[in-house]
């Protein structure tokens, strides 16, 4: 018994120690240009009724509750939220300082207490805006072992924040429109593909020609054109891939190798939007997964399927993709 007692003493010490060697602090940052005049975006960001319109982490949870204060855009005003899955918090404006910053106080109640400070700040260029999104916090001492992870994923949720208020403002501008779908069952079928692997922008810049080259080996457009992700990390946007389209038994041959996706179940989303914003989609995504605790597979690969061909599609709000991520 002493012994037991004596282990478990050591490991609670061991981890203390640990966690009081790591950094707490956290500094998140992101910019982007905004489609619409400086005093719009700057009402938009104090007017918190229009944050469900264009928040990265309500669309997770639009049934969860938001109560507001009676002078919720001014100086003291706030709103909360609870849910069930995106957890319980407030948000109150600390200073307002039109047209240029905009100070916040964000207290997270669930699942772990945390006060965090958050800055705005706005600067005209022409006819557009350049809007910086900020938050400055410490983690709980037991959290501390998350602080290194906070920058990338609170930075992807603003990069997604920041984009959707674009389309907020401005509905031409190009901006994503995200919606969770549900699980769905895939059927097994037969492709032709060419791999890839290294980073996501490297996809996108070849991912054109590798789909033209091979539907012309084809002999024409055999189905819409997918890309299979059998590794990938949405944080760090690496892959090992294939850019595919798929095939029948009366496809022409050619020099590529048949080979068979084995279907199965998967949480499909769906991504109205340039495809620039597909590595963020994938992030919502994964995190929409995480949060309704589902389950992945991550032994079967991931699909991404185009709808549509941007090189013939004018507007690219008019994109349409289909991201399948493997579930059990």
């Amino acid at each position: 018994m002493w012994i037991t007692i004596t282990v478990l003493a050591l490991v609670v010490i061991t981890a203390v120690a640990w966690l009081a060697t790591l950094e707490g602090c956290f500094h998140v940052k992101r910019s982007r240009e905004i489609a619409a005049p400086t005093d719009s975006v700057f009402a938009a960001i104090t007017d918190f009724k229009s944050w469900p319109e264009w928040s990265p982490w309500l669309m997770h949870e639009p049934d969860s509750i938001i109560t507001y204060s009676e002078n919720y855009q001014q100086e003291g005003g706030f709103y909360c939220w609870d849910g069930q899955v995106i957890g319980a918090g407030k948000l109150t404006h600390e200073e307002i300082n039109p047209p240029r910053n905009i100070n916040q106080q964000i207290e997270f109640l669930r699942p772990f207490k945390s006060v965090n400070q958050i800055r705005w700040s706005f600067e005209e260029q022409d006819d557009t805006c350049l809007v910086t999104w900020e938050m400055i916090g410490n983690m709980p001492f037991l959290f501390r072992f998350m602080t290194s992870r906070m920058e990338p994923m609170i930075g992807r949720d603003y990069e997604l924040g920041l984009s959707l208020l674009n389309g907020y403002m401005n509905a031409s501008a190009p901006h994503p429109e995200l919606a969770f779908v549900d699980n769905e069952v895939l059927q097994d079928f037969y492709y032709w593909a060419i791999p890839c692997h290294g980073n996501l922008r490297m996809l996108e810049a070849s991912r054109p020609s590798n789909i033209d080259t091979l539907e012309v080996a084809a002999g024409g457009k055999s189905g819409l054109p997918f890309t299979i992700f059998h590794q990938f990390n949405p944080l760090k946007s690496d892959y090992q891939a294939e850019v595919a389209i798929p095939v029948t038994e009366h496809t022409p041959q050619s020099n590529y190798t048949r080979r068979k996706f084995s279907g199965g179940r998967y949480f499909k989303m769906t991504l109205h939007g340039d495809h620039q914003f597909l590595p963020l989609a994938w992030y919502a995504l994964s995190s929409h997964c995480r949060m309704h605790k589902i389950k992945l597979d991550k032994s079967r690969p991931s699909l991404e399927i185009y709808h549509n061909d941007p090189a013939k599609t004018a507007d690219s709000n008019q994109l349409v993709s289909a991201l399948y991520l493997a579930i059990k």
